[in-house]
């Protein structure tokens, strides 16, 4: 009888080891806590969880302070689950949350047998500093009156916590930069209300801290309708031909409509994503000195935000905006930078062709296509109508002629205010010069002359 008990015992632990065996595995959970700083705020932040094995059963964040524990989130899963990205948020209000130091610790276990079926456990934790306390924003400029498409300026004043501030015009962020005033913490925002934004959008001043409390105000505001042009331009097989085809890439060899499309739709698309790329780290002074400097002897021969429709054997093909003006003197005409400034970009640029960009700091740059030689390069610094090459007809351009434009923030805007005196006086040099005398004589960079 002992042997069959013994035989018996013997064959439910074989029994169980093998229903065991397959559920079990020894990939402890991986967790990545994307908190971004060493503060945590009001703000929500996401962690990612996997795992390689029987998947996830379980996730929870607690916090730990002087006070005690609170769980902020906790999550199972039932069947199981590879991974899963989950945000949490730390609601001050409804959990009685207090500022000061604290631990944050993520616990997550998959669906393992071992350890008595409770499964491989991982902990993440880290010390973290509770801020629930958003950072102060007081606008300091009071007349904004702007153009639809144009460009306009705001100086506020944030407390010293705030480490990102700017203006949102709706999807839109434009960042603020650090005035070289003698009192600290007051900044620049120079922006757009682009084109293509409808009229009504609110217009906001944003701060935030380190831990991610925002805090924001509304900018009150007039804006003045522009008309802007719209036009059929009809595009010939000759074009297509000698135009399209050498920046058509892999479509070179496609029908003449899909060519015409991958380069004045895809192509542009990707040009304008390097334009955003090579203007986002603008110099933090203001560069430029005075109004901006047309092309000598040139005239205006397609205007900003002009709304084209290309037409094909009849057929509206396609519909964009010309960003800039087209500026025409005679073939290979010099070229004079607009204003001070440092090149950030010299090179090929697709549709714009031969191509610079020059930065003139707080996110104001200007842009020069179809050049026929370009006598600059990145990291030179130029001066007001010194010549930085000529112009030509390289990409996508039917003639000798300027690409002319004015970016903000890595948006176009409306050349020709860059160009007036009055409107740079009105709503620049005006707003600075009254900032100058209520926070101190620290200067504000070459506008000032």
């Amino acid at each position: 009888m002992s042997k069959f008990f013994t035989l018996l015992i013997l064959a439910l632990i074989i029994g169980g080891f093998i229903y065991i065996y397959p559920n079990i595995e020894w990939h402890s959970p991986e967790v990545n806590l994307k908190l971004g700083s060493d503060y945590l705020g009001t703000k929500p932040f996401d962690i990612e969880v996997s795992d390689k094995g029987k998947g996830l059963r379980s996730v929870t964040v607690k916090l730990s302070d002087e006070s005690g524990e609170t769980t902020l989130f906790e999550k199972t899963y039932p069947d199981g689950v590879m991974a899963d990205r989950i945000t949490v948020t730390a609601d001050p209000a409804k959990l009685g949350i207090k500022e000061g130091p604290a631990e944050l610790k993520v616990t997550a276990r998959d669906g393992s047998k071992l350890k008595f079926f409770s499964g491989n456990k991982t902990e993440v934790k880290k010390k973290v500093s509770v801020d629930l306390e958003p950072p102060a924003a007081n606008l300091i400029t009071t007349d904004h009156n702007i153009n639809h498409g144009g460009s306009h300026l705001v100086i506020y004043k944030t407390s010293p916590d705030a480490v990102k501030s700017g203006v949102q015009v709706g999807e839109y962020f434009f960042p603020g930069y650090k005035s070289d005033f003698l009192e600290d913490n007051v900044y620049f925002a120079f922006f757009a209300y682009p084109y293509n934004v409808p009229a009504g959008e609110t217009i906001t001043l944003v701060a935030e801290d380190a831990a991610g409390n925002r805090k924001t105000a509304s900018v009150p505001y007039r804006l003045k309708s522009i008309p802007y042009r719209k036009s059929n331009i009809n595009i010939s097989d000759n074009f297509i031909r000698d135009v399209i085809t050498p920046l058509a890439g892999d479509s070179a060899n496609a029908d003449a409509k899909t060519a015409f499309l991958s380069v004045n739709s895809k192509l542009r698309k990707e040009n304008d994503e390097t334009i955003r790329n090579a203007t986002s780290k603008s110099d933090s002074a203001i560069l430029w000195n005075g109004p901006f400097h047309q092309l000598s002897n040139s005239k205006v021969e397609a205007n900003f935000a002009d709304e084209r429709t290309y037409m094909y054997n009849g057929e509206p093909i396609d519909k964009q905006y010309h960003l800039g003006y087209d500026l025409a003197v005679t073939k290979r005409y010099p070229i004079e930078a607009a204003n001070n400034g440092v090149v950030v970009y010299s090179g090929p640029l697709g549709i714009y062709g031969n191509a610079v960009i020059i930065d003139h700091g707080m996110g104001v740059s200007t842009l020069y296509g179809h050049m026929s030689s370009i006598d600059v390069n990145v990291g030179d610094e130029v001066k007001k109508k010194q010549i930085i090459g000529k112009t030509g007809q390289t990409g996508l351009a039917a003639g000798d002629h300027l690409h002319y434009g004015v970016y903000v923030g890595g948006v176009a805007v409306r050349p020709i205010e860059w160009w007036d005196p009055k409107w740079l006086n009105d709503n620049i040099l005006l707003k600075i010069r009254q900032a100058k005398e209520e926070f101190g004589e620290g200067g504000s960079g070459a506008a000032q002359n």
